[in-house]
């Protein structure tokens, strides 16, 4: 960065603290801003708090500077943290990195390579055994004309112009089109919708299918290509707060990825989602399925429909059927449980709750549960877990005693163990493990997590662990939480690991016991100071550290 430049930023860094302390309370020493931009347009924070008072500042906006951050230091990955310590007597201080970031544990975060990420579920997923598609090319392109009368009929009337959608581009276009996709996925469109688009081009926006504008094939090509598909972007923020890849749908019909090359967009619902024709389907799905993908998406899929054809099928029945509410020349089609579910209630139907000391054995479990939370459970018996298809997350707490061998049985991925004394011996080569987190305050023993093929990620931060230099074996190791004595003595028995991607501060914990059990890393654990995080974000990222702390001054009112 130039003289003039950096001499900028700074510029902004003081007005900024400026308005904080024209908007400070009466009595207030110190104020801290953490904030961040996420391009030349868009910023936030997550807090901005005055001491001694506690009071926050919601009323002064800070979108203009912290913009211009952005724009002077040219970030680029899309998030640019700017935490900013202004104090009464007219100093400040600023963070600016786009690696090191506070997190919602009370901790923080260091991304040390964004383009090193851990493989989705969906690449260990098999594909189905039979893959028929369920849509027919000469159903659909009957029902398209069945749905354009139906809708004729509703919407028409004196002095309105019968709706005709585009008429298709020339055959060799189309096969032009066609042919791009076949040479960048090996895949082609399925026969039904290629019917379609051999009578229509889309629908020139007027929003046929569910109020989504359906493409033309054109965009629909170019909304396909890698470099258009912005939704797909990975972040290890994101990441860590939802790890599990689930779908929404029937069992296992859809990949468990964000996002997939051969999920091709075919119509938006212009809010950034998408519906797709999915042409690599889970083992329990068809090809030519529909899904919605995008933006509010990106921690899974949700199954629409097994293909255009019933799509179709479905409008026009309601059209039918009278589930419709037509007003001002506007059609809104109530389609049932097609229409967008919650997302938060299916997840919760597929997991299951066992607590207290009758949960031995496990009871309730059904070959759909995901997600198995058990707590304050002695000698809990997880025998009826065994060969349970879809358990990828399996959280406990206070459970003495349990035997973690029926574990091996299952395709667990996420693991979240709170107990007294942790016996990983059980674990010893699981094929599906990735993410693990400990809390006890017994010694446990990580050599049995050497042989995990999948293990990618470690939260030793509230666990007891005799030997950290063992972590220097895990070759597979993409991110790692300790506590800031845990990496000192890493680094001192070890050095830094090697291939790590990210890396977390977790906060210190005080005496009571309780912080071992407790989910509340605030109530029984000292967060890092900014300072304290910045010097281990330098000592961890070495000369390639991403942190700028820049100092100046104020004119006080």
């Amino acid at each position: 960065m130039t003289v003039d430049r950096e001499s900028e930023l700074t510029g902004v860094l003081r007005t900024m603290a400026e308005k904080v302390a024209a908007g400070a309370p009466a009595g207030w020493r110190r104020a801290e801003v953490r904030g961040y931009a996420t391009g030349p347009d868009g910023s936030g924070h997550r807090g901005l708090t005055f001491e001694p008072s506690g009071h926050g500042g919601g009323d002064i906006d800070l979108h203009p500077e912290m913009t211009a951050v952005y724009t002077l230091t040219g970030a680029t990955s899309g998030h640019l943290t700017i935490e900013l310590v202004v104090e009464a007597r007219g100093r400040f201080e600023a963070v600016i990195s786009e690696s090191l970031e506070a997190t919602g544990e009370h901790g923080f975060l260091y991304v040390l390579d964004r383009d090193a990420v851990p493989a989705e579920p969906a690449e260990f997923q098999q594909g189905p055994s039979a893959a028929v598609p369920a849509g027919d090319p000469r159903e659909a392109v009957a029902l398209l004309g069945a749905y354009l009368r139906e809708r004729d009929r509703i919407l028409g009337g004196p002095g309105r112009d019968r709706y005709a959608p585009p008429p298709a581009i020339p055959e060799a276009h189309r096969t032009w089109l066609e042919t791009q996709l076949w040479r960048r996925y090996g895949v082609a469109l399925p026969d039904d919708l290629r019917a379609l688009y051999a009578l229509i081009d889309g629908d020139g926006g007027e929003g046929l299918l569910d109020r989504h504008p359906w493409f033309s094939l054109e965009l629909l090509e170019s909304q396909s290509r890698p470099e258009n598909r912005w939704w797909s972007g990975f972040s290890w923020r994101h990441h860590l707060l939802q790890p599990l890849v689930a779908d929404v749908g029937p069992p296992l019909a859809i990949r468990r990825a964000s996002d997939h090359p051969c999920w091709i967009p075919f119509a938006t619902s212009t809010g950034g989602d998408f519906l797709a024709v999915d042409m690599a389907p889970g083992p329990g799905g068809r090809p030519g399925q529909v899904i919605r993908i995008g933006r509010n998406h990106d921690d899974g899929p949700v199954y629409v429909a097994d293909s255009v054809t019933s799509l179709l099928r479905r409008h026009v029945d309601a059209l039918r059927a009278g589930s419709y509410l037509a007003e001002q020349g506007e059609l809104w089609i109530d389609l049932g449980d097609m229409e967008e579910p919650d997302r938060y209630a299916h997840e919760e139907s597929r997991s299951l709750t066992v607590a207290g000391p009758d949960a031995a054995p496990v009871r309730g479990m059904h070959p759909q549960v995901q997600h198995l939370r058990v707590s304050n459970a002695p000698w809990v018996d997880f025998g009826p877990v065994r060969g349970a298809p879809m358990l990828w997350r399996v959280t406990m707490e206070n459970c003495p005693g349990a035997d973690l061998t029926p574990l091996r049985d299952t395709p667990v991925e996420l693991l979240d163990l709170a107990m007294d004394a942790i016996d990983l011996a059980p674990l010893e080569g699981h094929p599906t493990l990735r993410l693990l987190a400990l809390r006890t305050e017994h010694p446990v023993d990580l050599t049995p997590l050497l042989s995990c093929p999948r293990l990618y990620a470690l939260d030793l931060s509230r666990a007891a662990v005799p030997d950290l230099g063992v972590l220097s074996e895990l070759n597979g190791l993409l991110y790692l939480c300790l506590r800031r004595g845990q990496w000192e003595e890493l680094w001192q028995r070890a050095g830094h690991p090697a291939g790590l991607a990210a890396a977390g501060l977790a906060p210190e914990p005080r005496r009571e016991k309780a912080w071992w059990w407790s989910a509340d890393r605030a109530y029984h654990a000292q967060e890092p100071s900014l300072r304290q995080a910045v010097r281990w974000g330098i000592e961890l990222a070495g000369e390639a550290a991403d942190v700028r702390v820049l100092r100046g001054r104020f004119r006080r009112r």
